[in-house]
């Protein structure tokens, strides 16, 4: 069963997970219950597939989307 939870974010915040949201196609409520389900699972000690991605994004954190394209499309075409 569903239940409702009302959330507090910045508009910046909103507005970028709207975005992300629907290019992945999906709804900020699934983002938040899937990202709380792995909060949950953590203590449980179950592990999922994307664990093992951890750590290896963070060098792109800083990166602006055109520099994230560049590096991509160099790694693509061995350029």
């Amino acid at each position: 069963m569903k239940g409702t939870l009302n959330l507090r974010f910045d508009k910046a915040t909103i507005e970028a997970a709207k975005v992300y949201a629907a290019r992945e196609n999906t709804s900020i409520s699934e983002i938040v219950e899937t990202y709380l389900k792995k909060l949950v699972a953590i203590n449980k000690k179950e592990k999922y597939q994307s664990d093992n991605l951890i750590g290896i994004l963070k060098k792109y954190k800083e990166m602006s989307d055109e520099e994230i394209r560049s590096i991509y499309l160099k790694e693509k075409h061995h350029a």
